[in-house]
């Protein structure tokens, strides 16, 4: 059976739900680009110096802590630096991030939105040439929709929203769980781009938030170990060459 690109997803807010992308420039030992860009902390969380190198994301605002956030989907303009915030497929807030101003109009609907579930005033912030992956280095992830789809019918039975996942590139046309079988180092190609196995992706708590609801609904990464003996979700991939990818784009292994 082809494998197949079904969608391509960055997370330009982290924390944030994601955008869908008609398509990816891949660069070589990157992320796609502006995903993760952005962090929200307040100074409780990253102190007086606030974020300039890339630190792990327990010194964010997250879902974890945060599942409130999940509420807020996004769209980033790359050309204009415009985040505009969404609520329930509606913009609610825009504002250009290179200036002060346009951080403040996104750092005041955060402050109201928010004042019930933090203390202290959040900031948006970013750092040149950083992304704020889970993972210092910057790798993409991968999840396989027939994973997820076996997931919630054989184990939590019920539908499962990717979304939980947080995946960069969605696939399908692989048996459930067949990705957990890629090695290390194996290559897999997706149009002319190339990407090298890293590991697979173990899951937190904040897989348990439902991405509509903002309710911790389900223990994933309990019902993932009681269902499959694991704590994976998805695998890590780095990509090791430069090329543009879209969806429907077929993906090889070897």
């Amino acid at each position: 059976m082809t494998v197949q690109l079904k969608a391509i997803k960055r997370y330009p807010v982290k924390g944030m739900r994601g955008m869908d992308m008609p398509e990816a420039k891949i660069t070589a030992h990157k992320m796609i680009t502006d995903d993760r860009r952005f962090v929200i902390a307040t100074k409780s969380s990253t102190g007086q110096d606030g974020v300039y190198e890339w630190a792990r994301k327990s010194n964010f605002l997250q879902l974890v802590n945060t599942p409130k956030l999940t509420e807020l989907g996004t769209e980033y303009d790359e050309a204009s630096s415009t985040l505009t915030i969404l609520r329930n497929g509606r913009a609610i807030c825009k504002g250009n991030l290179d200036q002060a101003m346009g951080r403040t109009v996104i750092e005041d609907f955060l402050t109201a939105f928010l004042k019930n579930d933090i203390a202290g005033t959040p900031k948006i912030y970013s750092v040149p040439d950083i992304q704020f992956g889970d993972m210092k280095e910057p790798y993409i992830s991968v999840l396989n929709l027939a994973s997820i789809r076996d997931f919630g019918e054989r184990i939590v039975q019920a539908e499962i929203d990717p979304m939980r996942f947080r995946g960069n590139l969605l696939i399908d046309g692989l048996a459930p769980w067949k990705e957990l079988e890629w090695e290390e180092g194996q290559i897999i190609t997706i149009n002319d781009a190339t990407f090298r196995v890293v590991h697979p992706i173990t899951r937190c708590k904040a897989t348990s938030i439902h991405p509509d609801t903002a309710v911790s609904d389900i223990n994933v990464p309990l019902m993932l170990r009681k269902g499959v003996n694991h704590l994976y979700m998805g695998m890590y991939i780095e990509a090791t060459s430069n090329a543009v990818i879209k969806p429907g784009d077929t993906l090889t292994i070897t």
